[in-house]
């Protein structure tokens, strides 16, 4: 059978990317072919520039999960790689669009590109398609307050931490997930206990104090995230460090994967002038979370 195709990065799966799996989708349905979403673990941008830190909305693993929750039939990875980066458009659409991949018609976003410094623009999609006898549709932005929806603007936004923009654009809630790892004790032995979390390095890290949600197993939690490098104990020289403070919770959870959802930002994080100043704003931040929660 053949594919009704779409190709992208797809990192975040955010309210534009959902046009476009969700048109590929319909398109699929209606002209009897199987759906297929194809997407680079690491984005091409990243692939050239080589970050690799603090960088993704989605890992893989995730991503293949949200695209997967939209139902189309196939969703499968494709390294992007130094062969890939060096193909010429054309090549690309004969030996990987048409070869590979089956497609029997093509679904892309406006500034969608293959090819060699991305030289086959929609454009030479259109014309290779129909030269090829295959579909092409090319799906219009999603849009947010007169901008485009973008992975980048919602990278942006997050390592702002600005996550309730971030999350009305992605049309979901973003999350952090990793084990419950050791740290120095030091929330413990200021009287807020705190799970630290080891997030994956290519994770972005929405910098700041937030109310949070925490999933510890099947169960769900109130939580204070504190994102930062700690500038008033000083303890972690400049590493940037994730932990949750669980509301009324006091059970011990190392080594145990949790889930961190970040729905509102409550400050910046700040240097303070000593630990008493920041154990008060600790329990004005943990009050700021609760009222949050009672209200929402």
């Amino acid at each position: 059978m053949l594919n009704f195709l779409t190709i992208g990065t797809y990192d975040g799966v955010h309210l534009g990317h959902r046009k476009i799996i969700q048109a590929a989708t319909r398109e699929a349905l209606r002209r009897g072919m199987s759906s297929r979403v194809v997407y680079f673990p690491l984005p091409p941008k990243f692939f050239f520039s080589g970050e690799l830190e603090n960088c993704l909305i989605t890992l893989p693993g995730e991503r293949d999960a949200l695209i997967s929750a939209l139902r189309p039939d196939q969703v499968e990875p494709l390294v992007f790689n130094e062969a890939l980066a060096a193909m010429p458009a054309a090549d690309f659409f004969s030996r990987v669009v048409l070869e590979r991949f089956r497609a029997g018609g093509l679904c892309v976003g406006p500034d969608f590109a293959v090819g060699c410094g991305r030289e086959g623009h929609l454009s030479f999609l259109k014309a290779a398609c129909r030269q090829a006898g295959i579909a092409f549709k090319a799906v219009p932005f999603a849009r947010r307050g007169g901008h485009k929806i973008s992975s980048s603007l919602i990278r942006a936004h997050l390592r702002e931490g600005r996550v309730e923009e971030a999350n009305r654009c992605l049309g979901w809630d973003y999350c952090v997930l990793g084990p419950v790892i050791r740290g120095a004790g030091l929330g413990r032995k200021l009287g807020f206990p705190t799970a630290n979390i080891g997030a994956h390095p290519a994770k972005i890290l929405p910098p700041g104090i937030f109310a949070a949600r925490v999933k510890v197993g099947r169960e769900h939690y109130d939580a204070v995230l504190s994102v930062g490098r700690r500038p008033t104990l000083n303890t972690l020289g400049g590493r940037m460090v994730l932990e949750a403070h669980l509301l009324d919770f006091s059970r011990t959870i190392y080594g145990k994967v949790i889930e961190a959802t970040f729905l509102r930002h409550l400050r910046p994080e700040r240097k303070f002038s000593s630990k008493e100043s920041l154990v008060s704003h600790i329990r004005a931040d943990i009050a700021a979370a609760r009222r949050f929660f009672k209200e929402r």
